[in-house]
Parts: C-alpha cells; sequence; structure tokens
C-alpha cells in the first residue's frame, strides 16, 4: 500500500533539514497497458464481428475539477477552457500525438516562398462549421484579425508580423510577413468563424458562452457549475463521425471526489490527473481504471513578483519594485531553501523529474544543471541582503518582516501539499509564507478589475504551464519585457513576473526571424541559462499531461504538446 498524501506531509516536514533524498525516476510517456479483448469465433451461419471495433453511439461523461469561464479561444486564459474548446474548435494546422505537426482544416502543410516571406495554405473545401456555415478563407482572416484585437488575450506573436493577409479564392490563404517568422506552423492553430461578431464588441459576444466550430461536436447546453453537454456536430466532415452521441463535462468539486466517480463508473473519465494520484489510479486497475501520460514539456513552478504587490502593474518593476523578491539575493535564498528532489520524490512518488529549466522536453529542449538544495547558502544570502532573523525566527529588516504570500487554484489537493511543504521548508531558513488559494476563473482572470496575475497583486502564484512544441509564442509571452501586462497595452502578455532582461528580449526576438532550427536552440538555450540566472520563475518539478479513464473507453490520445484532452474525440467510441 502507498502511503497517504497527509502522512507523505508529516515525513516530508521531519526531514526538511536532511540534503540529499533518493533521485527520483523519469516520467514515462507512454500509456498502461489495456488489456486484450478475446475474439469470439464465428460460427457457420454467423459473419466475424470484431470486438475492438468502434460502436455508435453512447454519452460520455469526462470529469474535471475545474470550470471554464469562457469558450471564445481569443479570450480563453486557462488549461480548463483550452481543454473544453477542443472539442469544438480546430486549427489549420495541428500537433498530433507524435508531436507532429500535421494539416486538419488545411489540405496539406502549409508553403513558404524561398525568401520565407510568404506563406500559403490550401484550405479543405467542403467543411462546414456546426452553424451550418461554409469555413473559408474568411474565416482565418477574421481569426487573425481578432488575435491582434485590442481586446484579445492571445499572443501576437506572429500574427503581427503578418504585413498582408488575402484570399485569392474561398480556399487559398496567401500571408506575407514583413519579416521571417520561423515558428509560422503554429499560428492558426484556432479558427475563429467570422460570423462570431464584431471585434470590438469581443467580449460581449453570445459566441463566448455559446460558440460553434468545425470540430466533431457543438455545445447543447451549459448549467454553470455543474455541466456542458456537447452533441454531435451535424456537419463533421467525417462520414459517421463522431461516434458517440454527447460528451458531458462534469464539473466536480475535486479530484479526489473524481477518482472515486472513476471507479464507481459514474463518469468514464477524470482531466487532469496529477502524478501524485497515480498510486491510487494503479490500485484502481482491477476496477476497470487505467491511464494515459505523457511529457509536455511543461512545470509547475513559482512565479515571483518582481513589482510591487499593490496592483500598481509597473511596466517596470524599478519604478515600484517588490520590497522583498526585487533583490536578487532573496529569489536565489528561496531557491536553495527548496528540496525540489524531496517533493518529487515524496509527493509525487517519483513520478517526475526536479524542474531545473524552462525547456526541458522537446526538439528545442535546453537542459540545465539542477538547482542546490541548501539552505545554509539561503541563510547567508538572506543575511548578506540585510535580513535578519527576528524573535519568532522569521527573518526582519527595516521593520517589515519577511513575509510572502502564495496563490494557487484552490480544490487541487497536490498543490495544497505542495504549498504546505514549501511553507515549512522556507521557514527553516526564516521566511514566512501564507498561503491564500482561489477558484480557478478567479485565479486566472485577466484585466484591471480582478486579475491578480495582470495587476500584479501578489507575491507568488503557483500554477503549470511550458512551451508546447514550438518556444516562441512561450518565451515571448513570458519572458519578453514586451508583454508586460499593462492597462497601456489592455493586460496582454504573460509576463506577470514583470521580467525585464534586455538581452533576453534580444534573443527571442532574433529567434522568431531565423530559420535555421540549431540557431534557434542555441538562441533559446541562452534564454533558459538566464532565466535560470535571474530567477523570475522557480521550477518544481516537470509536469505529466496524464488522463484517467475506465476501461469501457476507447481511442483517448493525449497530444504531448498541448493541455487538451480531445485531440481525435471523433474517434472515441464507448463499449455499450
Amino acid at each position: 500500500m502507498k502511503p497517504s498524501h497527509s502522512l507523505l506531509i508529516i515525513a516530508v516536514l521531519l526531514v526538511l533539514t536532511a540534503c540529499s533524498s533518493s533521485p527520483s525516476s523519469s516520467p514515462s510517456g507512454s500509456s498502461q497497458t489495456m488489456p486484450t479483448t478475446a475474439v469470439t469465433q464465428p460460427t457457420a451461419d454467423q459473419p466475424a464481428v470484431d470486438p475492438n471495433a468502434p460502436k455508435q453511439g453512447g454519452t460520455l461523461i469526462f470529469g474535471t475539477p475545474q470550470e471554464p469561464a469562457i469558450l471564445n479561444t481569443l479570450l480563453t486564459t486557462s488549461s480548463i477552457e483550452d481543454a473544453v474548446t477542443s472539442l469544438f474548435v480546430e486549427g489549420l494546422v495541428q500537433v498530433n500525438d507524435k508531436g507532429e505537426y500535421v494539416p486538419v482544416l488545411a489540405e496539406e502543410l502549409p508553403t513558404v516562398s524561398e525568401d520565407g516571406l510568404v506563406v500559403t495554405w490550401k484550405l479543405r473545401k467542403g467543411v462546414r462549421f456546426s452553424n451550418g456555415l461554409e469555413f473559408t478563407c474568411e474565416d482565418v482572416k477574421f481569426t487573425m484579425e481578432g488575435a491582434l484585437s485590442d481586446l484579445s488575450q492571445v499572443s501576437t506573436s506572429g500574427y503581427s508580423s503578418i504585413e498582408t493577409l488575402e484570399c485569392p479564392d474561398p480556399y487559398t490563404v496567401v500571408a506575407t510577413f514583413s519579416e521571417v517568422y520561423a515558428p509560422y506552423l503554429r499560428l492558426f492553430a484556432y479558427i475563429v468563424p467570422h460570423d462570431a461578431g464584431p471585434l470590438d464588441q469581443m467580449e460581449t459576444w453570445a459566441y463566448n458562452q455559446k460558440p460553434w466550430g468545425t470540430g466533431p461536436f457543438v455545445l447543447e447546453e451549459w448549467v454553470a457549475g455543474d455541466h456542458l453537454t456537447f452533441v454531435r456536430n451535424p456537419y463533421y466532415r467525417e462520414e459517421g463521425k463522431p461516434y458517440l452521441d454527447k460528451v458531458i463535462i462534469r464539473v466536480l468539486p475535486s479530484r479526489e471526489v473524481g477518482i472515486q466517480l472513476l471507479g464507481t463508473g459514474e463518469i468514464h473519465a477524470l482531466w487532469d490527473i496529477t502524478e501524485a494520484d497515480l498510486a491510487t489510479i494503479e490500485q484502481s486497475a482491477g476496477q476497470n481504471v487505467t491511464y494515459k501520460a505523457t511529457v509536455t514539456g511543461e512545470n509547475e513552478l513559482l512565479v515571483l513578483n518582481f513589482g510591487n504587490n499593490d496592483g500598481s502593474a509597473p511596466a517596470d518593476p524599478a519604478t515600484n519594485p517588490h520590497p522583498i523578491l526585487y533583490d536578487l539575493r532573496v529569489r536565489q535564498a528561496i531557491q536553495y531553501a527548496i528540496n525540489k528532489q524531496m517533493i518529487a520524490d515524496t509527493l509525487l512518488y517519483g513520478k517526475v523529474k526536479p524542474g531545473s529549466t524552462v525547456l526541458p522536453a522537446g526538439p528545442f529542449a535546453c537542459p540545465q544543471p539542477a538547482s542546490e538544495y541548501n539552505p545554509e547558502r539561503a541563510k547567508a544570502l538572506l543575511e548578506e541582503a540585510g535580513w535578519q532573523v527576528g524573535a519568532d525566527g522569521i527573518r526582519e529588516k527595516d521593520g517589515m518582516r519577511l513575509s510572502l504570500k502564495i496563490n494557487s487554484t484552490s480544490g487541487n489537493l497536490l498543490r495544497e501539499q505542495t504549498e504546505q511543504v514549501l511553507a515549512e521548508m522556507l521557514k527553516q531558513v526564516g521566511i514566512e509564507l501564507t498561503i491564500e488559494n482561489m477558484p480557478s476563473d478567479v485565479f486566472f482572470a485577466g484585466g484591471e478589475s480582478d486579475g491578480i496575475r495582470d495587476t500584479g497583486k501578489f507575491d507568488i502564484i503557483l500554477y503549470t504551464t511550458g512551451p508546447g512544441l514550438d518556444p516562441d509564442s512561450h518565451l515571448f509571452s513570458n519572458y519578453s519585457s514586451a508583454r508586460i501586462p499593462t492597462a497601456e497595452n489592455d493586460w496582454a502578455g504573460a509576463n506577470f513576473s514583470r521580467y525585464i532582461n534586455p538581452d533576453v528580449d534580444a534573443w527571442i526576438d532574433e529567434a522568431a526571424i531565423v530559420m535555421d532550427q540549431d540557431v534557434r536552440k542555441e538562441l533559446y538555450c541562452k534564454v533558459a541559462t538566464q532565466i535560470n540566472q535571474d530567477l523570475p520563475r522557480i521550477f518544481l518539478y516537470e509536469r505529466l499531461s496524464i488522463t484517467a479513464h475506465r476501461q469501457e473507453f476507447h481511442n483517448l490520445t493525449i497530444s504531448p504538446s498541448f493541455v487538451d484532452f480531445a485531440w481525435a474525440a471523433q474517434d472515441w467510441w464507448l463499449d455499450q
């Protein structure tokens, strides 16, 4: 039997001063093997029937401890929103389960001119949205205009380099770039229909809550806090698909409740299982429960705020610096105080690697040396920065306690346990860490009114993110000074640390216009090295993308570069 999580936390707290722990095993990208169903031999008057052939019909229930706030891909900001929209949204080119770019709404991968400035897509003919309108070049053009609009929350990387986008006919898209944009294949990974609404009214579109797309399913009903029901897209282009009649996304109070419902058969699958849950899932294998997992390149990480946490959202944190975290020595001390190996081994059963780099996997992987666990070095750095131990063991400086708040999503037991362990680790070196979590739709909210990340109303936040197959968009959005969210840029960008390094800006910009992939990788590795020196973020451990499911649910496939669960949802089927 595996120890319970509460016992694990106690064990962690008892050995926090230990300087080493056993190495963890590497995560597996393979799925758990499913049992083979015996084939019944036909009689003389009975034709052979393949029991593994897909069956038509049925309602699949997918559980999730999170709920989307919006379903317009131009405005989505959370993983659950990306996951749910993947049931009905498609792109010109997407990434398959092998991490390869493949055409979807395009007939083939796009062609590129010799100078790299003109990219041409040929579109599939006869594709219709679920409202019956034909998909054409006009929708591609509208998607680009939407991405570049003032209200959009998506990265403009690549789209902003398109000088003109022309439609010589309804099924041809010709984009002329002002400069070479090397990761052009990542563009138009989603298409927003041109009749979604006026771009200057995007935030009030009916489409945001009742969308339509070219994918296999269409939203029929959304009962907030309870479920979303998707039914077959009557105009889906593949005859006889999707196999399922309905997919219900059931909103659950927690992942732990989801595991119980999975075991009883009340749900067929559970999205976003954590590595710490695998022991429980493995014990449930006899109850027809299994899982699929793949390495994604994502990290569970800490975002450290360089600007003041008063909500002033400075474009340059030096004008209003965080009174504690703007000092590099404090950030270094926090990392030295964290025993990442212990977290990986104890809370996650050694299923993951400790985090060490912004680019841990994929064709642009840049391995970095693992950070050292050294509490004594942490204490020395804090002393050097002027933080002296107070009467209660928490350090003080100029009348200020060395106290920080950490925020994350509520209802996530692993994150809550991680925060508790982090708080105890930091306490050992004189740093107080208080925990204040919130629902995912509040935590991921954007804009001035209620977005703690955009406005910088935080000290430290804990969540998961990663670069995908091509790191251009992620690095630009998360680490470029041009993507610090402010009122002036309508809160666009994910550089929540308010991190500024001119060299990092230059390397990211240069990599976007170099077609030589080896040169691009070299530039991205410079970025990865510099991030580890400046520490706008601390990488705790590398994440797996894991979905648990009952064995009567077939053809679940996970793409390694997406957080969504709905890759090839048209091929899902259930034993009836």
